[in-house]
C-alpha cells in the first residue's frame, strides 16, 4: 500500500491527462464548424496535453530529484533535436502544414498554381496538401514545398482570365479593341478592357481581360474565349497574326487569310458539359464540404441572438448541416 500510496500523484496525472484527451475528442466532434479555421486544433491541443502530461508524470514520480532531472533532460534534448531537424524531416511538412492552415491562404475546392502544377484543391491534411489535375488525376504536394513556393490562387469571387493576340499594323486599332470587347461579351465576361502590351516586328500585340465570376469555370471558359475571338476576328475579317507571320506571299494588298466558312453547326452550351465538371470532381466535393462548414459557423453565431421559435429551427438547421457534412466526409473518405 505504501509503494501505491507513493505513486498516487502519477497515476492521478496519467488519468487526468487520459479524461482531458477523451474530452477534447469529444468536443471536437461535436463542433464541426471548429475545423475551418484550424483543422488540426485538436491534434495540437492532445500533443500539448500528453507532453504537460508526460513531464509532470515524470515530476511525481517516487524517485530521487536527481534522477528526475536526467529523465527530464534527456526528454528536453530529445524534443529540442526534433524541432532542430524540422527542416529535413515529416516535422517540417506538419509545422508547415498548421502554417497554411493558419494563413489560410486556400481551402478545400480553390484553384491553385504552384510551380509546374495547376488544379484544385481536395484535401488538406497536416503534412500534404492534394490537389487534382485538369486530367482528374490526383497530386499530393508536400506542405512544405507550397509553403517554399509562390502558391498563385484563383479567387472565389470572381477572377479576370485574358487572351493575348497579335493583329498587324493595317489594323485600326479601334476595331480591335471592339472586336475582343465584343468576344468578351458573348462568353459571359463581365468589365472587359483591352491593352496594348507591345510593339512587336510584324503586329501589335493585344491582352483582353474579362471578368469570371464562375471561377470554377476557368479552363473551359478560357477556351471558349479563344473561340469566341477566333469567330468574331473571322466575321470581321480581320487577320491575326499571332504568334508571327513567317512566310512569303505575292499577293495583292487586299488579299489576307481567312478559313473558308464553316456548314457545321457548333453544339449549344446546354449540349456540353463543362471540362471541369468530369475533370474535378473531387475537388468540387471538397469545395461543398467547406460550403457547408461556413453556412454551419454562420448558423452557430445567429444562434445566440435568435428568438425561441427561430432558435428551433436554427437549432433544426445545424442538425441537418452537420449530419451533412459527417456524410459527404465519409463519401471522400471511401473514395480511393
Amino acid at each position: 500500500m505504501n509503494v501505491l500510496g507513493s505513486y498516487t500523484s502519477t497515476i492521478l496525472v496519467v488519468f487526468a491527462t487520459i479524461i482531458l484527451v477523451t474530452v477534447i475528442h469529444f468536443l471536437f466532434k461535436k463542433t464541426v464548424e471548429s475545423s475551418k479555421r484550424w483543422p488540426y486544433q485538436r491534434q495540437f491541443l492532445v500533443f500539448l496535453i500528453v507532453l504537460v502530461g508526460l513531464f509532470l508524470s515524470i515530476a511525481f514520480l517516487p524517485i530521487h530529484n536527481d534522477v528526475k532531472n536526467q529523465i527530464l533532460s534527456v526528454l528536453g534534448i530529445l524534443l529540442s533535436a526534433i524541432i532542430a531537424l524540422s527542416s529535413t524531416t515529416l516535422v517540417s511538412n506538419a509545422m508547415a502544414g498548421l502554417m497554411l492552415r493558419v494563413t489560410g491562404e486556400f481551402r478545400g475546392g480553390d484553384f491553385i498554381e504552384v510551380g509546374s502544377w495547376v488544379g484544385r484543391v481536395t484535401d488538406l491534411a497536416i503534412f500534404h496538401t492534394e490537389i487534382q489535375l485538369i486530367n482528374r488525376d490526383v497530386v499530393s504536394l508536400p506542405n512544405l514545398f507550397l509553403v517554399q513556393q509562390s502558391v498563385h490562387v484563383t479567387r472565389r469571387d470572381g477572377t479576370f482570365i485574358n487572351l493575348a493576340v497579335s493583329i498587324g499594323y493595317t489594323v485600326s486599332r479601334t476595331e480591335v479593341e471592339d472586336a475582343l470587347l465584343e468576344a468578351s461579351n458573348r462568353c459571359g465576361l463581365t468589365d472587359g478592357f483591352v491593352f496594348i502590351e507591345a510593339f512587336l516586328d510584324h503586329a501589335v500585340s493585344y491582352r483582353l481581360y474579362g471578368l469570371l465570376k464562375e471561377s470554377g469555370e476557368r479552363l473551359s471558359k478560357l477556351s471558349e474565349l479563344h473561340k469566341t475571338v477566333l469567330d468574331v476576328f473571322y466575321e470581321r475579317r480581320i487577320e491575326i497574326a499571332s504568334p508571327s507571320l513567317n512566310d512569303r506571299r505575292e499577293l495583292d494588298k487586299d488579299s489576307i487569310y481567312l478559313p473558308k466558312a464553316s456548314t457545321k453547326k457548333e453544339k449549344s452550351a446546354k449540349e456540353t458539359i463543362a471540362a471541369e465538371k468530369v475533370a474535378f470532381d473531387k475537388a468540387d466535393e471538397a469545395q461543398s464540404i467547406e460550403d457547408l462548414k461556413q453556412q454551419l459557423e454562420k448558423s452557430t453565431k445567429k444562434l445566440g441572438e435568435a428568438s425561441k421559435t427561430a432558435k428551433e429551427k436554427l437549432e433544426k438547421q445545424i442538425e441537418g448541416l452537420q449530419a451533412e457534412i459527417t456524410k459527404r466526409e465519409a463519401k471522400k473518405n471511401e473514395e480511393p
